[in-house]
C-alpha cells in the first residue's frame, strides 16, 4: 500500500482544505512530519487511518472529529488516493457530526458516510467515474480486501501511532498475545483445539452412551431371566448358561403340551358321539310336536280349501261385474255433470242481458230429470247466434268513442302541460328579473376590490413580517428562559459534586492519616511531623473509600464545571439573541394582541379583497348569461301561450264528437245502454258454448242409461248358473289373486309339513333312541377343563420360546456392542489425548495457538535482530523466554528477553534506557511488518510511519537508527517520521511543517522544514 494524496477539511485542528501530495515526497524516500507540539502532526496518521478504515488511533472518538475553528455549518471530510492490489484508489469518508439546522434553531446529526472509487489505468482520479462502493460498511470491506490487512494490522505495522509502536516490546504475555492475535489469523488453530476438544466429548459421551447400552442388554438379560430362576445373570457367559436353562425348560413345555393336547382330543370325540345322539334324539322329539300342532290346525285347512274353490268360480264372473260397475260410475259421472251444466246455463241466462225470445223460454232446472227436446234447443242457439252478429256491429261504434276519448284526454295533457310551461316561463323571466341588479352590483364591487389589491398586499406583508419578528422573539424568550433554567440545573449540579468530591477527598485524608497512625510507635518519630509525641491520633473514617469511588467523584465534578460552563455560556447567548431582537421588534413587543389583530384584519382584508377579484370575469359573464336568458324566455313565453289556444280550440272539437258516438250507443243498447257491448257479446258466446254442451251430455247419458238395462239383465241370468243367488253374493265371494295365493300357499304348507314329519317319525335311526335325552354338561365340563390345561401348556411354551429367541438376540447385541465399546474406548483416549496436547493440558503445557504465535514470535524476533544489532552496534538480541517445556501455563512460550553481548547474560527488556527501548521498539515493529509481509499472501508495505521516540537517543544512537532507516528507503519503501527533534531537521531536508494558529493549522509540503 503506497498513499499519493491525502486532503481533510474541517478535521481535528484543520478548518480550512488541506492537500498533502505524498508523490514528491516518495522520490526521497524519507521525509519528516514536524512541527510544534499540538499543532496536529499526530492528526495526519489519524486523518490517513480514518480515510481507510473509519478509525483513528489513540483514544479518540470519531464523533469528536470535526474542527472547532471550521465554520458552523461546514461538515468535516477525509479523502485519501492510494495505490494496492494492482490498482489505483480513491476513498473518501466523512465522520457522524453535529451541524446547525438548516431551518429553526438547533443542530441535527449527519450520518458517517463512506465512498470509494478505482481511478482509471491507474491515474488520477476523476469525478465522472461511477462509484464501487457507497456505503461505509462495503467501503471497509473492499479496503480491507485491497490492503490484505485490518485496521489493528495496519496500525502495528504501516502506521506506528505516538507511544503505541512499543507495544508488543513492553507487554506482558497476555497482552502480547492479544496483539499478535490481531496481527496473526491464529483463530484456525484455536477453533481446531476447541473441536478437537468437542470430538473428545462427543467421543467420551459415545463411549459412556455404549457402556450405557451394554448394562442395559445385561438388564434386560435379568428381567427375562427372573421368572425362570435366574435373575443374577451378568456378561456373556452366564447368559450362555441361562440359555443352556431355557432350553431345558422349552423340552419340558413341549412334553406337557403333547399330553394335554392327546386328553382334548379324546373328550373331543366322545363329546362328539354324545352330541349326535342328543340332536337325533331332539329332531324325533320336534317331529311328534308338529304332528300334534297340525291336527290342531286341521278343521281350519278344511274350511279355507271350501273358501278357496268359491272365490275361484266367482272369479269367472268378474269381467261381466266389473264392466257393470265401470258403466254405472261413468252414468254417474254423466249426471253430475249434467247437473254442473244445467246450474251454469241457468246462472249465465239470468245474468246476460239482450237475449232472444226462444232462450228465454228454454226450460233450464238445476236438478235432473231434465226433459227437453233437439227442436227446442236447436232454436234457442239459432236465435243466439243471430243476436251476436248484431252486437258486433255496435262493436264499431265503442271503438270510435275510445278513440274519441283518448284523443281528448291526450289534448286535455297537451293542455295542462302547455298551462305548466306557461307558468315556469313567467316564473324564470320573474327570477331572471330579480337577479339582474344584485349581480350588476356584485360585478361593481368586485372591480373596485381589484383596484384595492395591490395596497392591501402590502399592508398584509408588512403586517406578516412584524409578526415573524415577534413569534422570533417569543421562542428567543423561551430558549433564554430553558438555558437559564438548565444553567440553574448546572450550578446546583456542579455545587452537589464539587461538595460530594470534597467529602470524599477529607474521607480519603482522614484515611490516610489514620494509616500513617495505626504505624506510630511509642518513642518513634511521626513521619509526618517529627514529634516523638503522638497526643491524638487520628481515626479512619467510618467506610473504606474505593479508589475508583474517588475517581468517579472527580470525573462527575470536572463534568460538572464543563457543563456548568456550557449552561453559562448559553444562557448568555440566548439572552443576548432576545435583546437584539427586542430592540428590533421595537413597540410590537410591548403590544403583541394589538399586532396579532392588525395581521388578523389585513390577512383578512387580503383573502376579500382577493376573492372578490377573482369574481370579477365571471360575474362580469353571469351578467351577460342573465341578460341573454331574459330574452330567450320572453320569446318562448309568447310561443307557449299561442299554442295553448290553438289546443283549446281542438279540444272542443273532439268533445262534441264523443258525446254524438255515445248517443248512438246507449239507443242501440236500450236498457243495457251503460253496458259494455264487447262484455255482452262474451256473455252470449259463453251462453251459446253451455247450451251446446248441454246438448251433447244429455244424448250420451240416453246412450249409457240403455247400457246399463241390457248389463244388468245378462249378469243376473250367469249367476243363477254358477250357483250365487245375486251379483250381491258373486261380489262377497269374491277374492284377490294375492289373497288366493295365500290361502293356496297355507294350505300346501300344511299337507307338505304333515307329510315331511310323518315320513321323519319312520326314519330308522329315531327309532331306537331313549325316552331321555342325553346329558352333554358333565363331559362339556371335562372336555373345558383340558382344554385348558392345553392353553397353558402351549403359552408355557410359547413364553419359554420366545425368552429363548430373545435371549439368543440379546447374546448377539451384547457381543456386537461389546466390540464397538471397546471401539469407542481406543478413540475416546486418542481424541483426548490429542486435545489436551492441542489444549496444553498435557506435556509440554503448551496450547496450539499458543504454540503457533510463539513460532510468529520468534520469527519476527529473527527479523528484529537483524536491524537490532545494527542499531546497537551487535551489542543486544532478542530471545524468547518461557519456550516450549520451561513453564506451564496460559503465559508459557510468548516472554521475551534481552541478550546483551557485552554481558553474555539474558535480562528483561524493561531494563533496558529510554533510547534501547526504542532502538528495541523499533527493529521490532519492522520485524513485525517484515513477518505480516511474508505471512500476508503477497500483501506489499511499502509506506511506514513512526510518530516520536527519536529524542530519547543519543547522537551515535541516532545515526545508527538513521542507517537502518535509510536501507529501508533503499529497499522501495516510502517513510514517513514524525518528530520535532532538531537533528531530524538537519539531517531530513524534505517533508511536511505543520503550523499552529487561532484559526486552525495550516501546512507546507515539500519544502525545508527549518522553522520560518
Amino acid at each position: 500500500m503506497r498513499p499519493h494524496c491525502l486532503e481533510l477539511e474541517a478535521f481535528g485542528p484543520y478548518a480550512e482544505p488541506v492537500r498533502v501530495d505524498f508523490d514528491p515526497l516518495a522520490r526521497e524516500g524519507l521525509f519528516l512530519i514536524h512541527g510544534s507540539t499540538g499543532a496536529g502532526k499526530t492528526f495526519l496518521l489519524d486523518a490517513l487511518c480514518f480515510a481507510l478504515y473509519g478509525e483513528v488511533t489513540g483514544d479518540r472518538s470519531p464523533r469528536g472529529l470535526r474542527s472547532d475553528h471550521a465554520p458552523p455549518g461546514q461538515v468535516p471530510r477525509v479523502a485519501l488516493e492510494f495505490s494496492a492490489a494492482g490498482g489505483r484508489w480513491r476513498v473518501e469518508r466523512q465522520p457522524a457530526c453535529e451541524v446547525p439546522r438548516v431551518r429553526g434553531e438547533g443542530t441535527t446529526s449527519r450520518p458517517a458516510r463512506a465512498v470509494l472509487w478505482r481511478c482509471r489505468d491507474g491515474q488520477a482520479w476523476d469525478s465522472a467515474e461511477a462509484p464501487i462502493a457507497g456505503n461505509v460498511t462495503d467501503v471497509g470491506r473492499e479496503v480491507v480486501n485491497l490492503l490484505g490487512l485490518e485496521a489493528a494490522q495496519f496500525r502495528q505495522v504501516i502506521l506506528l501511532p505516538q507511544g503505541r509502536f512499543a507495544e508488543v516490546l513492553r507487554a506482558g504475555p497476555e497482552q502480547r498475545e492479544a496483539l499478535l492475535k490481531t496481527l496473526f489469523d491464529t483463530g484456525l488453530y484455536e477453533r481446531a483445539s476447541l473441536w478437537l476438544e468437542d470430538q473428545a466429548r462427543k467421543a467420551q459421551a459415545d463411549l459412556a452412551e455404549a457402556q450405557r447400552r451394554l448394562a442395559g442388554l445385561e438388564e434386560q438379560a435379568q428381567a427375562l431371566l427372573e421368572p425362570w430362576g435366574d435373575g443374577e445373570a451378568r456378561g456373556a457367559a452366564r447368559l450362555g448358561e441361562a440359555r443352556e436353562a431355557l432350553a431345558v425348560v422349552v423340552v419340558a413345555a413341549q412334553q406337557q403340551r403333547l399330553a394335554t393336547e392327546a386328553a382334548v382330543q379324546r373328550l373331543q370325540q366322545e363329546q362328539l358321539q354324545l352330541t349326535r345322539l342328543a340332536d337325533q334324539w331332539t329332531r324325533r322329539q320336534a317331529a311328534r310336536e308338529a304332528l300334534a300342532g297340525l291336527s290342531r290346525d286341521q278343521q281350519a285347512i278344511e274350511a279355507l280349501r271350501q273358501r278357496l274353490q268359491r272365490a275361484d268360480r266367482a272369479e269367472q264372473l268378474r269381467p261381466a261385474l266389473e264392466g257393470l260397475l265401470q258403466l254405472c260410475r261413468r252414468l254417474e259421472a254423466v249426471d253430475a255433470a249434467l247437473i254442473g251444466a244445467l246450474q251454469q246455463a241457468a246462472v249465465c241466462r239470468d245474468r246476460t242481458p239482450l237475449l232472444p225470445e226462444a232462450v228465454r223460454a228454454l226450460p233450464l232446472p238445476r236438478e235432473l230429470p231434465w226433459e227437453v227436446s233437439s227442436i227446442q234447443l236447436t232454436e234457442a242457439l239459432t236465435a243466439l247466434a243471430a243476436s251476436q252478429r248484431d252486437l258486433e256491429g255496435l262493436l264499431v261504434l265503442v271503438r270510435e268513442r275510445d278513440e274519441g276519448r283518448q284523443g281528448l284526454q291526450q289534448r286535455e295533457r297537451d293542455l295542462t302541460a302547455l298551462a305548466e310551461n306557461v307558468q315556469k316561463g313567467e316564473n324564470l323571466l320573474a327570477q331572471v328579473r330579480a337577479q339582474l341588479p344584485g349581480a350588476e352590483q356584485a360585478l361593481v364591487l368586485a372591480r373596485r376590490a381589484q383596484d384595492q389589491l395591490t395596497g392591501l398586499e402590502q399592508a398584509n406583508t408588512a403586517a406578516r413580517q412584524a409578526l415573524a419578528l415577534l413569534q422570533r422573539l417569543e421562542q428567543a424568550d423561551r430558549r433564554a428562559l430553558a438555558a437559564q433554567q438548565q444553567l440553574l440545573t448546572a450550578r446546583s449540579r456542579h455545587q452537589h459534586c464539587r461538595e460530594l468530591d470534597q467529602t470524599l477527598r477529607e474521607r480519603q485524608l482522614q484515611n490516610m492519616a489514620a494509616a500513617l497512625a495505626a504505624g506510630l510507635q511509642a518513642d518513634q518519630p511521626c513521619p509526618v511531623c517529627g514529634s516523638h509525641e503522638h497526643p491524638q491520633p487520628a481515626s479512619a473514617a467510618d467506610a473504606d473509600l474505593a479508589p475508583a469511588e474517588l475517581e468517579r467523584a472527580a470525573e462527575a465534578r470536572r463534568q460538572a464545571d464543563q457543563e456548568l460552563q456550557e449552561a453559562l455560556a448559553a444562557s448568555s447567548a440566548a439572552q443576548a439573541q432576545a435583546q437584539a431582537l427586542r430592540q428590533q421588534a421595537g413597540a410590537a413587543a410591548s403590544d403583541p394582541q394589538g399586532l396579532h389583530r392588525q395581521a388578523a384584519e389585513a390577512d383578512l382584508q387580503l383573502r376579500q379583497a382577493r376573492e372578490g377579484a377573482a369574481r370579477a370575469e365571471q360575474l362580469s359573464q353571469e351578467v351577460q348569461e342573465l341578460q341573454r336568458k331574459l330574452e330567450a324566455y320572453q320569446e318562448r313565453l309568447v310561443q307557449r301561450r299561442l299554442e295553448q289556444r290553438v289546443g283549446e280550440e281542438q279540444r272542443q272539437g273532439l268533445q262534441a264528437q264523443v258525446q254524438g258516438l255515445e248517443g248512438r250507443l246507449r239507443a242501440s243498447l236500450g236498457p243495457a245502454g251503460d253496458q259494455d257491448p264487447a262484455l255482452i257479446l262474451e256473455q252470449h258466446k259463453g251462453l251459446q258454448q253451455v247450451l251446446g254442451t248441454l246438448g251433447e251430455q244429455l244424448q250420451e247419458r240416453r246412450v249409457l242409461a240403455g247400457q246399463r238395462l241390457e248389463l244388468e239383465d245378462r249378469l243376473n241370468a250367469d249367476c243363477q248358473a254358477a250357483g250365487f243367488s245375486s251379483g250381491a253374493a258373486l261380489e262377497q265371494a269374491l277374492a284377490g289373486s294375492a289373497e288366493r295365493s295365500a290361502w293356496q300357499q297355507q294350505i300346501a304348507s300344511h299337507d307338505e309339513a304333515r307329510q315331511r314329519h310323518d315320513a321323519l317319525l319312520r326314519d330308522p335311526d329315531l327309532q331306537a333312541l331313549p325316552e331321555q335325552c342325553p346329558d352333554l354338561q358333565a363331559v362339556g365340563s371335562a372336555l373345558e377343563q383340558a382344554s385348558e390345561e392345553r392353553d397353558g401348556a402351549v403359552s408355557q411354551l410359547g413364553r419359554a420360546e420366545a425368552a429363548q429367541g430373545r435371549l439368543e438376540q440379546l447374546l448377539g447385541q451384547h457381543r456386537q456392542a461389546s466390540l464397538e465399546a471397546e471401539a469407542l474406548q481406543r478413540r475416546t483416549d486418542l481424541l483426548a489425548g490429542v486435545a489436551n496436547r492441542a489444549l496444553g493440558r498435557s506435556s509440554p503445557h503448551i496450547s496450539l495457538q499458543r504454540w503457533v504465535l510463539s513460532a510468529y514470535l520468534e520469527e519476527i524476533c529473527s527479523f528484529a535482530n537483524q536491524r537490532l544489532e545494527s542499531m546497537t552496534s551487535g551489542r543486544y538480541q532478542l530471545r524468547l523466554s518461557d519456550a516450549v517445556g520451561l513453564r506451564k501455563g496460559s503465559k508459557a512460550g510468548l516472554g521475551l528477553r534481552v541478550l546483551d553481548a557485552f554481558t553474555g547474560e539474558e535480562r528483561e527488556v524493561s531494563s533496558l534506557s529510554g533510547g534501547e527501548t526504542f532502538q528495541a521498539s523499533l527493529a521490532l515493529a519492522l520485524g513485525v511488518a517484515d513477518t505480516v509481509q511474508a505471512h500476508s499472501g503477497g500483501v506489499r508495505l511499502d509506506t511506514l510511519f513512526i510518530d516520536e521516540g527519536f529524542g530519547s537517543l543519543d547522537p551515535e544512537s541516532m545515526q545508527l537508527a538513521m542507517d537502518e532507516l535509510d536501507r529501508l528507503r533503499e529497499g522501495g519503501r516510502m517513510i514517513g517520521l514524525i518528530s520535532h527533534v532538531a537533528a531530524l531537521r538537519e539531517r531530513i531536508r524534505s517533508g511536511i511543517a505543520v503550523h499552529s494558529s487561532e484559526r486552525g493549522s495550516r501546512l507546507v509540503v515539500g519544502v525545508s522544514t527549518q522553522e520560518p
